[in-house]
């Protein structure tokens, strides 16, 4: 006895997809059957992979989601054994087909739905006449039997009474003489469907161009206007983006050139106070560096400036009555007084040289 079960494609992994029975006319332990499925590969793979089976009722389950394309049958054995001494089994064989199921819409491979927004032309001369055979659309699918059955309809036409298209060839033919006034450029839509149930659907897009020649169709194909509903986002984001940056920049350059011009204007805020902020120093020195050639005591005004490479030492005038009391002889040393001042001699004050 074989088993030979059928399966819709598409179901849930677990589902139950048939009871496999036996019977043993022994008692007790004798007549206690065991299921098992004996090991097997169905396309290098194993066959517990694809099927399961419960020991003790016999109940195969599906371990996976057929696919009528990938997978349309296989087969496995089954055995049934007792738990007598020595025990004893029968083998059975199980075959699973798989039902296809409307799951693949058809595939249209000529004119490729890839070169649709590209200029893709059928050129139809103006001496063409009724029976003309403009283009063939050409498509599959990929189920079978009804399913796979295919027709053709004209979903979107100018002319409805200028073009027709077999139901089953997918022939575009010209069904009345081409008049001068008919458009010099058409469009139509062509939709094919299967015939399975829900029925599946696909569509193509022709541009016919009715012309004498090639080189009268390329300037209409050229003034062809672009519609701008097509356009992709990716311009709008990138304006935005070039709008930021520049934003950015400007601002950057505004910020830098305030800074620059605060730096420049910091120095001269110090000219107001060159002279009070510059120390002096009135300098006296004894009279023997001088060789008695420079009488001393004579006064300079020490003048630093920002740069250091500019010293300049002013020489100011003598200075007038200055207590000899408070200079120190050089040739007495020791001449300090009791209350802790150094003792200057006084020397010749009229005659100071100034540089």
């Amino acid at each position: 006895m074989n088993y030979i079960v059928y399966i819709t494609e598409n179901n849930q992994p677990g589902t139950s997809i048939q009871n496999i029975l036996a019977s043993d006319l022994d008692h007790d332990e004798n007549g206690k059957i065991i299921y098992n499925i004996i090991s097997s590969n169905i396309d290098n793979i194993p066959v517990s992979s694809y099927v399961s089976i419960n020991s003790m009722t016999g109940v195969l389950y599906a371990q996976r989601s057929f696919d009528y394309e990938q997978l349309r049958e296989f087969q496995f054995q089954v055995m049934a054994k007792d738990s007598g001494s020595p025990p004893l089994s029968s083998n059975v064989t199980v075959r699973i087909c798989i039902i296809d199921k409307n799951d693949n819409a058809p595939k249209i491979l000529y004119p490729s739905p890839d070169t649709e927004g590209s200029a893709l032309f059928e050129f139809i001369p103006h001496s063409a006449e009724k029976g003309y055979l403009v283009t063939k659309v050409i498509a599959v699918d990929a189920d079978s039997g009804h399913n796979a059955w295919l027709s053709y309809h004209l979903l979107q036409v100018p002319d409805p009474s200028l073009f027709g298209i077999g139901q089953y060839t997918g022939e575009i033919k010209i069904v009345k003489d081409l008049q001068d006034a008919d458009n010099l450029r058409q469009k139509l839509v062509v939709l094919v469907k299967d015939n399975g149930v829900p029925s599946l659907s696909s569509t193509v897009t022709l541009s016919l161009v009715v012309a004498e020649n090639f080189q009268q169709v390329v300037p209409e194909i050229r003034r062809q206007p672009t519609n701008s509903d097509t356009k992709s986002p990716v311009t709008f984001y990138l304006v935005i983006s070039i709008a930021l940056i520049s934003c950015l920049f400007i601002i950057t350059v505004i910020i830098t050139v305030i800074y620059k011009c605060r730096k420049d204007n910091t120095p001269t805020t110090y000219g107001a106070y060159s002279r009070n902020v510059y120390p002096q120093f009135t300098l006296g020195c004894p009279s023997e560096i001088s060789d008695t050639s420079l009488p001393f005591p004579f006064s300079y005004d020490v003048c630093v400036t920002l740069d250091s490479k500019q010293n300049e030492i002013a020489y100011l005038k003598p200075v007038q009555n200055v207590p000899t009391e408070n200079l120190i002889d050089t040739e007495d040393p020791g001449a300090v007084n009791n209350s802790g001042h150094t003792e200057f001699p006084a020397s010749n004050t009229d005659q100071v040289f100034g540089y």
